[in-house]
């Protein structure tokens, strides 16, 4: 593979040798949490070491009986997945709308009955309609995953403030390292809850120097010119020659005060990130207005924080030609969730009734928008997906 010390990465890693110096530094420290207040309200705050620990924590004190079903968009992420299971629960797939990339309330609908909660995932940052889903689910548990959308809004209100629970991953967007929050929106789970996390073990101070410094190492990697020199050649040789299996299984702990630190000093003024990447996403939308791809649009009485820009191909292999193109013209993407359904069929018992999730998995690819890009970068993504728009 030739080198390509122009690419621009595909995600956006920004942790920096002052965030690694200060998580360091926060291992020492008590934190005070007014800063969540002011964003999501006087609630119940929890910290675990990752996102799908949060759910993991959340479906335990349910108390549901074991096997119980829990419905899920299929278009998601396996880690879900995996944390339904390690809760002792059933993954059931609901499909997602074609429009928004969120759950569809009416595929809801039709599986609800054997249903005991259900997952709502505000995909790449878009809020899913919570009105109608928390109408149908009617009284059975429903907890937003926000690891995308974290600052996103439906009709004025947060995301995280919508269900009866809500769980963040703290390595998305906002690049914490890792962590997960979990936030509760009705105190009736707060004791079961409350019992769980402290059933966690704490990480060692070694384990929280170590998993900083290669937080810090791996950031490095993820940016020009050592992203296309070094980092998309050793993973890709990663990816397609050597198999990871964790049987579903993940470490599962309180949260490092590195991670936590970082995570609340990084919070604040986050909002003017968010601005520049939803800057970043109108520049996309504007230039490739008259293309024949499917852009995201955003829904009305929404307010997405952009995480992620998914464009829609006709098919996949439309789809797969773009993103090796892509990344000829310097500008790498992702197939983000485009194994899922491969996987969910071959070990979560998906029975292929998600149509619009195998669609969206095979003709979708994220395309680089994040907020460290500049106008002149946004403007090249632009014009390499116009240049493969004529070449397909």
């Amino acid at each position: 593979m030739k080198p390509l010390p122009r690419l621009i990465p595909r995600f956006n890693l920004d942790y920096d040798f002052k965030d690694f110096f200060y998580c360091i530094k926060s291992n020492e420290k008590d934190f005070k949490f007014s800063q969540l207040e002011s964003i999501f309200g006087k609630r119940s705050f929890f910290f675990t070491n990752l996102g799908r620990t949060a759910l993991y924590i959340f479906l335990k004190a349910l108390n549901l009986p074991k096997g119980s079903k829990v419905g899920v968009p299929l278009y998601s992420c396996t880690v879900v997945f995996d944390a339904i299971i390690n809760a002792g629960h059933v993954p059931c797939f609901i499909d997602i709308e074609l429009d928004n990339y969120t759950l569809d309330p009416h595929d809801l609908e039709e599986k609800i009955e054997d249903l005991s909660a259900v997952v709502v995932i505000h995909t790449f940052g878009r809020p899913a309609d919570m009105d109608e889903i928390n109408e149908i689910a009617d009284g059975i548990p429903v907890i937003e995953d926000c690891a995308h959308s974290l600052l996103s809004e439906y009709k004025g209100r947060i995301t995280g403030t919508l269900g009866d629970a809500s769980f963040f991953s703290f390595k998305k967007y906002i690049s914490a390292g890792e962590g997960g929050m979990l936030i509760l929106n009705d105190e009736e789970f707060i004791e079961d809850v409350q019992k769980e996390i402290g059933l966690l073990k704490e990480p060692t101070k070694i384990n929280e120097i170590k998993h900083s410094f290669f937080t810090y190492i791996h950031s490095s990697l993820y940016h020009k010119p050592l992203y296309g020199l070094f980092a998309f050649p050793i993973g890709s040789y990663i990816n397609t020659n050597i198999k990871i299996s964790t049987n579903g299984k993940f470490p599962i702990t309180k949260i490092r005060k590195s991670d936590l630190g970082i995570f609340l000093k990084k919070l604040k003024g986050f909002r003017e990130k968010v601005e520049l990447q939803r800057r970043n996403s109108w520049i996309l939308i504007d230039e490739l207005e008259s293309i024949s791809l499917v852009l995201p649009y955003e829904k009305e009485h929404t307010w997405c924080n952009c995480y992620l820009f998914p464009v829609r191909f006709r098919n996949k292999r439309e789809r797969d030609k773009a993103h090796e193109l892509l990344r000829d013209f310097g500008v790498d993407s992702a197939k983000l969730y485009s194994e899922t359904p491969k996987e969910a069929r071959k070990f979560y018992g998906y029975r292929r009734n998600c149509p619009n999730s195998e669609t969206i998995a095979d003709t979708v690819l994220v395309v680089p928008n994040y907020y460290t890009l500049s106008e002149d970068e946004m403007m090249r993504v632009a014009d390499s997906i116009k240049k493969v728009e004529r070449l397909l």
